[in-house]
C-alpha cells in the first residue's frame, strides 16, 4: 500500500509538470512567437525558476530554442517535425542533411531548409558559414513568406487555394512575379528582409510532385556579388533537385 501511495504522488507530480510544460508551449500558439522567461512566467503564472527548469528540459529535447543574443525563447525543430503538415515525411531533414552539407562545402555560405507553417516559413535545418560577417538564422525561426527568396519560392509553386489558405494578401507580390520565379526555377532577393543581405532559393518536391520545402543560400551583399550569385544559382538548383530525387520525385526539375 505504501508503494502505491508513493507511485500516486509521483504520478501526480509528473502530470503537473507535463501540464506546466504544455502551458508554456501554449504561449507560442498566439501572435507572440518569441518570448522572454519573465513573459512566459507571467503568462503561465509559474515561478520564474520553475519555468526556467521546464524550458531547459524542452530546450534539451529541441521543442524550444533560446536565442543567446536576445535571451528569448521560440519553438524548436522537434515541435515542427511533430506538427507541421508541410512535412510529408519526417525523413525530410535527414535526407536533406548531407546535401546541405555538400552545398556548404562548395560555398562556405549559410544554407537553410525552409518549410511552410501557417502563414510563415520555418527554418527546419541550417548550416552557418564560418565567415565572421553573417546573418544568423536559428532552427525554428519563423520568417515571412512574402519577403525573401525562400518565401517566394514556396509561394510560387503553391496553388491559389493554398495561398488563400495561408492568408497571403501581400499586394507587393504579383502573380506575374511568381510566374517568373517558376519559369526561372529559382528566386533571388536583395535586402528584402534586412539591409545588406542577399539570398538564392530553389524548390524541393516530393514523390507527388508537390513542393514541400525551399533550399536557400544567403550571405552579405559584399560577398554576394552578381558574379558570385551567377555561380551559386546552378549549385542551389542542383542541390534542391538532388534532395527532391531522394524524396521520390521522379522527374528531374527543369525551369519552365
Amino acid at each position: 500500500m505504501k508503494d502505491n501511495i508513493i507511485d500516486d504522488k509521483q504520478g501526480t507530480t509528473s502530470l503537473r509538470t507535463l501540464e506546466r510544460g504544455l502551458d508554456i508551449l501554449d504561449c507560442f500558439c498566439h501572435s507572440n512567437t518569441k518570448l522572454s522567461l519573465s513573459e512566459l512566467a507571467a503568462t503561465t503564472g509559474l515561478n520564474p525558476s520553475t519555468a526556467f527548469r521546464i524550458l531547459a528540459t524542452l530546450e534539451k529535447r529541441n521543442y524550444i530554442n533560446r536565442n543567446p543574443e536576445t535571451k528569448k525563447y521560440q519553438l524548436g525543430s522537434q515541435f515542427y517535425c511533430l506538427f507541421s503538415p508541410s512535412l510529408d515525411s519526417l525523413d525530410l531533414r535527414t535526407i536533406a542533411a548531407p546535401h546541405l552539407q555538400h552545398l556548404f562545402s562548395l560555398s562556405n555560405e549559410s544554407v537553410c531548409l525552409y518549410v511552410v507553417l501557417d502563414n510563415h516559413r520555418v527554418c527546419l535545418d541550417r548550416i552557418e558559414t564560418t565567415h565572421p560577417l553573417r546573418r544568423v538564422i536559428h532552427v525554428g525561426d519563423r520568417l515571412s513568406l512574402t519577403k525573401g527568396a525562400g518565401g517566394k519560392v514556396l509561394l510560387a509553386w503553391m496553388t491559389e487555394n493554398q495561398r488563400q489558405k495561408y492568408g497571403i494578401t501581400d499586394s507587393s507580390l504579383s502573380p506575374n512575379e511568381l510566374d517568373i520565379i517558376k519559369q526561372k526555377g529559382f528566386s533571388s532577393s536583395l535586402a528584402e528582409r534586412e539591409e545588406g543581405v542577399a539570398a538564392i532559393a530553389a524548390p524541393i518536391f516530393n514523390a507527388n510532385e508537390e513542393i514541400i520545402a525551399a533550399l536557400s543560400m544567403s550571405g552579405p551583399t559584399v560577398r554576394f556579388t552578381q558574379e558570385v550569385i551567377g555561380k551559386m544559382i546552378p549549385l542551389v538548383i542542383k542541390t534542391a533537385n538532388d534532395i527532391s530525387l531522394d524524396l521520390g520525385y521522379k522527374n528531374k526539375f527543369t525551369p519552365q
